[in-house]
C-alpha cells in the first residue's frame, strides 16, 4: 500500500502556468480538505473541498462531491458540479470529462466543442496539442478543427513561429539484422502545419536557438576507417544552409551557436592509434567554430569545454579543473573550480565550487558572494533570489537537505529550514514550501504568513478519489527452480492454512471479507485472501511482488469496468514470477471506497496456466472474488494519474 499512501499524501508542487493578472489565492490543506487563503495568510475560502485546482482566469476547478464544477474567488460555484473531471481555464476555454470523454468548455459551463482525443493541452497562442491513442501528435483549433494533422510522431515546442516534428518512421540508424534502411522523417513546419523544411533532407534537426537550428545531414557513404562522413551544421528560418562540417576524422559538431561559436568535438592525430582502434575518448578535445566552418579555438589541453555564454566558456582540463575562456580562446585568470552550477554563465553570474563552498562570480571572475554555501540548488538563480541548501541534521528525515533562500548579494532572506519549496519560486508575493513537514506559505521577507496545523479529527474514513489508484497488491514467496526472473520485496509472506479455516477446498480462492476490519493509515480497508488449497503450486506473474490483480467496478451499464490498473515498467528485471505453495495463503488490504456512485466491486487476479501444453494461446487464467457493494466516483473508471519515476529503483512511467 505504499504507493496509495504516497500518492495520497505527498504534496505536489506545480502552479498553473496561465495565471492572470488577477488577485492571487494559494491552496490549504487542512482535515484533508482544501481552501484558500490570500498572500497575507488570510483564510478566504474554508478548507471545503475534496479537490480543487489552482485560480486561473478567475475560476478554479474543484469538487465537495464526486463532480467537479468551477468556484469564483468567494468559494462559490460558478459552474455548478457535472464533470468527472476538469482542468483550469486558459485562454477562456477548460477542459472537461464525462464519462472519459474530453470536450471543451467556456466560463458560462457550456459545451464549445468535443474531441475524441485521448489526451489533449491546454490551449497556448490558440492552440492546444493533442494525441491519438497510437501517440501522433498535432494541434486544433479553438473550434476542435485540426490545424496540424495528427500525422507527427512528435512536435517540440513552437520558437518564433517553428517548430522542429518527426514522423512516424524517422529511424536515422539503418538495422543490419534486420535488413531496415535509415528513414529520416525530421522536418520543420510552422503554425498552420506547412513544412518550411521537409522530411528526407536531414538526419536530425535540433531545435531553433539564436536564429539557426543545427542539422545532421546523412552520410552518402561509410569509411571503415574514419567512421560516418556524414556532415553537421546550421540551417537558418527559411531552411538555408550556413555551413556544414563533415564527421570526418573523427570531428564532429556537438553544440548550438553562442556568442557566434559553436561547440566541436576534435581529436588528437599524432597520438600513434593502436591496431584496430578506431577512436578513443583519451585523445578527443574540445575546440570552437565560427559561423563560417573556420575552427578558431584549438587547443589540445582543451580536454572538456561547454557552450558559450555571455562571451564566456567553461573548460575542463586533464586534471577535471574548470577556468574559463573569452571568444578568442584566452584564458579570463589562473583561477580553477572545481564545479560550476549548470556549467555555463546566466545573466552575466555562474555559481562555482571552490575549496568545497559555493560562490558567486561575474564574467570577469570577481567574486559577488564568496564560496561559503554547502550547496546550491539545481535551478541556481531566479530573478534575484537564489536557493541554497545545508545536510539536514536530522539522520531520521526522509529529507537529507534543508533550502534556504538568499538575495543575488548573498544577504540570507529564508534560513535553511525547508524540507521542499514550490519551483516556480514566489508568486504574488509568497512561497510555497514545506517546513517541518508541514505545508507552509512565506513572504519576501522570510515571514511565514501561513502554516498548516495538525489534523484534529484523526478520524478513520473511505477512499474519496477521483482517479484510477495504482496496483498495489504486493506478495512475496521463497525461490523456486520454476519461478522466473529475480524477486521483488515485501513483507507480505505466505502463511500456513490452519486446519479451522474456511477456504474452499482443492482450488484457488479470492476471497474479500464483507466488513472494513482493518485501516490503511487513516481509511478503512478490508482483508483480501488469496488461498491455495490445492495439490500443485501455483504460479503468478509479476511486477517488483505486485501481483497480476486490482479492483473492478460495475459502470452504469452493468458492464465490470477496472477501477484500478498495473502500471508498466520499462526495466526488465521488474518481471518475475511468484509462488504459492498447496496449503498456504497471502492476506491483503483493500480501502474501502466511497463516492457518488453506488455499485458493486469484485477483484480480478490472474496467475500462470499450469497446463501450457494443452492451452498454448491462454497463458493466464483469471479468477474473481466474491461481490461486495460499495460506492466510488465517476472519474476512477477511467482516469489515470501522471506518474514520475524516483530512478532506477521505480522504474513506472504513466
Amino acid at each position: 500500500m505504499k504507493y496509495l499512501i504516497i500518492a495520497l499524501f505527498t504534496m505536489i508542487f506545480t502552479t498553473c502556468k496561465s495565471q492572470t493578472s488577477e488577485i492571487r489565492l494559494f491552496q490549504i490543506f487542512e482535515n484533508g480538505k482544501i481552501g484558500f487563503i490570500d498572500s497575507t495568510g488570510k483564510v478566504v475560502i474554508k478548507p471545503v473541498f475534496l479537490s480543487a485546482g489552482e485560480f486561473s482566469e478567475g475560476l478554479a476547478s474543484a469538487r465537495i462531491n464526486g463532480t467537479y464544477g468551477f468556484i469564483d474567488a468567494t468559494g462559490n460555484f460558478v459552474i455548478k458540479p457535472q464533470f468527472d473531471y476538469a482542468t483550469y481555464f486558459s485562454e477562456g476555454l477548460a477542459l472537461a470529462y464525462l464519462e472519459g470523454k474530453p470536450f471543451f468548455i467556456n466560463k458560462q459551463g457550456k459545451k464549445q466543442f468535443e474531441t475524441d482525443f485521448p489526451f489533449i493541452e491546454s490551449f497556448v497562442d490558440g492552440m492546444a496539442k493533442v494525441y491519438t491513442e497510437t501517440g501522433k501528435v498535432g494541434y486544433i483549433d479553438k473550434k476542435g478543427a485540426l490545424i496540424i494533422d495528427t500525422v507527427f510522431s512528435r512536435i517540440n515546442p513552437f520558437n518564433d513561429g517553428l517548430a522542429v516534428v518527426y514522423g512516424a518512421n524517422h529511424h536515422p540508424y539503418a538495422d543490419t539484422k534486420k535488413g531496415t534502411p535509415a528513414s529520416f522523417e525530421a522536418g520543420i513546419i510552422d503554425t498552420l502545419g506547412q513544412f518550411i523544411v521537409p522530411f528526407g533532407k536531414y538526419e536530425n534537426i535540433y531545435d531553433f536557438e539564436n536564429g539557426y537550428f543545427r542539422v545532421d545531414i546523412p552520410a552518402e557513404s561509410w569509411d571503415t576507417e574514419d567512421g560516418s562522413t556524414k556532415q553537421t551544421g546550421f540551417i537558418d528560418k527559411q531552411g538555408k544552409l550556413l555551413f556544414a562540417k563533415s564527421h570526418k576524422n573523427h570531428t564532429w559538431i556537438e553544440g548550438n551557436l553562442h556568442s557566434g561559436l559553436a561547440k566541436i568535438n576534435l581529436y588528437k592525430y599524432w597520438i600513434p592509434e593502436e591496431k584496430g582502434v578506431l577512436s578513443t575518448s583519451t585523445k578527443n578535445y574540445s575546440g570552437f567554430i565560427n559561423t563560417t566552418g573556420e575552427i578558431v579555438i584549438d587547443d589540445t589541453n582543451y580536454t572538456y569545454a561547454e557552450e558559450f555564454s555571455d562571451n564566456r566558456a567553461f573548460v575542463r582540463n586533464e586534471k577535471y579543473e574548470r577556468f574559463i575562456i573569452d571568444t578568442k580562446g584566452k584564458r579570463i585568470s589562473d583561477n580553477v573550480y572545481s564545479y560550476v552550477l549548470g556549467e555555463r554563465f546566466n545573466n552575466g553570474v555562474a555559481f562555482v565550487k571552490k575549496n568545497g563552498k559555493y560562490g558567486l562570480i561575474d564574467t570577469n571572475e570577481n567574486f559577488i558572494i564568496q564560496p561559503r554555501f554547502e550547496g546550491i540548488d539545481e535551478r541556481g538563480m531566479t530573478g534575484d533570489y537564489f536557493y541554497f541548501y545545508d545536510w539536514n541534521p536530522d539522520n531520521n528525515s526522509h529529507y537529507d537537505k534543508l533550502y534556504g533562500m538568499a538575495k543575488k548579494d548573498g544577504s540570507i532572506i529564508i534560513q535553511p529550514v525547508m524540507q521542499q519549496y514550490d519551483f516556480s519560486g514566489f508568486y504574488k508575493g509568497v512561497l510555497r514550501c514545506m517546513i517541518g513537514n508541514k505545508v507552509s506559505y512565506i513572504n519576501t521577507e522570510g515571514k511565514t504568513v501561513w502554516q498548516k496545523s495538525p489534523d484534529t479529527t484523526k478520524q478513520i474514513s473511505k477512499l474519496n478519489i477521483d482517479f484510477m489508484n495504482r496496483g498495489y497488491f504486493y506478495a512475496y514467496s521463497k525461490p523456486h527452480k520454476n519461478d522466473l526472473g529475480g524477486h521483488g520485496n515485501s513483507r507480505n509472506i505466505p502463511v500456513e492454512i490452519s486446519e479451522s479455516s474456511s477456504f474452499p477446498e482443492n482450488t484457488l480462492s479470492l476471497i474479500v471479507s464483507s466488513e472494513a476490519e482493518d485501516t490503511i493509515s487513516l481509511f478503512k480497508a478490508r482483508k483480501v485472501f488469496v488461498a491455495n488449497t490445492s495439490k500443485n503450486n501455483v504460479l503468478f506473474n509479476a511486477q517488483d511482488s505486485r501481483l497480476s490483480m486490482k479492483v473492478q467496478a460495475k459502470n452504469k451499464q452493468g458492464e465490470w469496468k477496472d477501477i484500478e490498473y498495473l502500471p508498466s515498467s520499462w526495466c526488465g528485471n521488474s518481471y518475475h514470477t511468484l509462488t504459492l505453495e498447496p496449503n498456504y495463503y497471502w492476506t491483503f488490504l483493500t480501502p474501502v471506497y466511497e463516492g457518488d456512485f453506488k455499485t458493486k466491486l469484485r477483484i480480478e487476479l490472474q496467475y500462470a496456466n499450469p497446463d501450457k501444453e494443452v492451452s498454448k494461446d491462454k497463458k493466464e487464467i483469471t479468477v474473481y472474488s466474491n461481490e461486495f457493494e460499495s460506492s466510488i466516483n465517476p472519474g476512477q473508471f477511467w482516469r489515470q494519474q501522471q506518474y514520475y519515476p524516483n530512478g532506477i529503483m521505480d522504474p513506472y512511467n504513466n
